[in-house]
Order: structure tokens, then C-alpha cells, then sequence
């Protein structure tokens, strides 16, 4: 009987943890409401906040008919800081890895499973999401945002996570 309680709980917290629902507490105040950015056709979107230019979707995914399709792809750190620099989107090569204060300047605090402004950033992904800053007292190490839940941690550089790129000004 405990062995079977003890399946049934580990498949209930597996299945609440695979749920796509955003979960956002009204009595909080957005950190990252709609009318911080400017959404655009192209696939970007300014945030009128920092006056950064980001990617709407994951590099991957594709942005078509205002929703991003198709599966990101996950990179290690070095290959997701070649792979921006190689990136053309939207018409411009400026593209780059964002830093870990930009990286996290999305994180939606009232909100979990994404912690993400799900009108900027549809279908956003709640796994970790590099930035380009390396971790001061290792060089194996790099800074990352779990948007899942919000919350920025370091990792190992030849692990994979995804990208979402960012450029300067308009």
C-alpha cells in the first residue's frame, strides 16, 4: 500500500510540474505588465523599460502569424554564443547573448510555470535560458535564468539550455 501511495504522489508531482498553465497571483503587481513593450510584426518586441530589442521566440522556434512554432533548440554556452553572433533575424546582424541582469530584467515575479510576459514571449519555455555572463570564480561555469520559476542560477558550461536573443536600441 505505501509503495503505491508513494507511485501516485510521484506521478501527480510529475504531471503538475509537465502543465504548460501560467500560474500568476492577482495581488501582485506585474513586474513585466503588457504595456512594457512594444510588440512587433517581425518577431521582435522593444521593451520600453531597458530599450532592449528582443527575439519573441527561442532560437529555433520560428515566429509565424504572431505565435512561435516549432521546437527551440538547446545549445551549450560557447556553441549559444557563436550560434548569436552567426544569427540574422528581423533583418538585423547585432543580435547576442544577453547578460545575466538583461536575462533576467524578463522574469515575471507574479507569475510561475513561465515566470515570462507570455503576451511578449508566446509559448516561452520555462527550462533555463543562457545569458552570456561567465560565473566570476570558475571559468567552467556560466549564469542561466530558470523561467520556470524565475530565479537565476549558474551551471556548467557544456550543458545545454536555451537562447533568446537580444540587441540594443530600436
Amino acid at each position: 500500500m505505501k509503495r503505491l501511495k508513494l507511485c501516485l504522489y510521484f506521478c501527480l508531482l510529475i504531471h503538475a510540474q509537465l502543465g504548460n498553465a501560467q500560474r500568476c497571483n492577482p495581488d501582485m503587481i506585474a513586474d513585466a505588465p503588457d504595456s512594457r513593450y512594444t510588440m512587433n510584426v517581425n518577431g521582435t518586441v522593444l521593451d520600453k523599460k531597458t530599450t532592449l530589442t528582443w527575439m519573441r521566440c527561442s532560437l529555433g522556434q520560428t515566429w509565424d502569424n504572431g505565435a512561435c512554432t516549432g521546437s527551440a533548440q538547446e545549445y551549450q554556452w560557447r556553441l549559444a554564443l557563436v550560434a548569436a553572433k552567426k544569427t540574422v533575424f528581423a533583418g538585423k546582424k547585432d543580435w547576442r547573448l544577453p547578460n545575466i541582469k538583461e536575462l533576467q530584467s524578463l522574469v515575471e515575479y507574479r507569475c510561475y510555470g513561465p515566470a515570462i510576459n507570455l503576451t511578449a514571449f508566446p509559448n516561452a519555455i520555462r527550462r533555463g535560458g543562457w545569458s552570456s555572463s561567465p560565473v566570476a570564480h570558475g571559468n567552467d561555469f556560466a549564469w542561466a535564468v530558470y523561467f520556470g520559476y524565475g530565479y537565476a542560477y549558474w551551471d556548467f558550461k557544456f550543458r545545454s539550455y536555451y537562447v533568446r536573443l537580444v540587441r540594443s536600441g530600436q
